[in-house]
């Protein structure tokens, strides 16, 4: 029995040996090319003049969706159904997507106003039935010190509208 097991065991790894190192071939040299385009991606938003932390996001999701085809290759090369997974994550996403509507709202708006600059921070405005000076934008919201000497967070949805 042991015999028997063991000739499954060297057939099975036999058959799948190829598969198995051209995915740990793949997953390395993939590695390295995410590395690259990460920081060739990283130089080219050095020389555009946009703000750091709208830098920072498309970034990371730059490598997060690189990240996600290359396991996605592997995977298939290996021999796995990826396109559940694959249909898995479109789902997700629209659910998610509708689920946050607002916040992704409040997103886009913030990376229109981080990228158009339409106003900068220590300018004075008037925006959402709110008027005072520019502290802080970043992507979520803009916050203000009123004219009635209070901090106030408004959503960049409402800034924008």
């Amino acid at each position: 029995m042991l015999e028997e097991f063991a000739s499954q065991a060297q057939g099975y790894i036999s058959q799948r040996y190829r598969a198995w190192s051209l995915a740990a071939v793949g997953l390395l040299i993939g590695s390295v090319i995410i590395r690259v385009v990460d920081k060739s991606f990283a130089r080219f938003l050095a020389k555009v003049d946009y703000d750091r932390t709208l830098e920072i996001l498309w970034q990371r999701s730059v490598k997060i969706f690189l990240w996600l085809i290359l396991i996605s290759l592997i995977a298939w090369n290996l021999g796995f159904d990826v396109s559940g997974f694959i249909a898995g994550l479109s789902v997700t996403g629209f659910v998610v997507g509708f689920a946050v509507k607002d916040v992704l709202s409040n997103f886009a708006a913030g990376m229109f106003i981080l990228s158009k600059r339409p106003f900068l921070v220590g300018d004075t405005v008037s925006v959402a039935g709110v008027t005072g000076e520019i502290l802080e934008v970043n992507l979520a919201a803009c916050i203000i010190f009123s004219t009635e000497h209070e901090t106030v967070t408004v959503p960049n949805a409402k800034v924008m509208g």
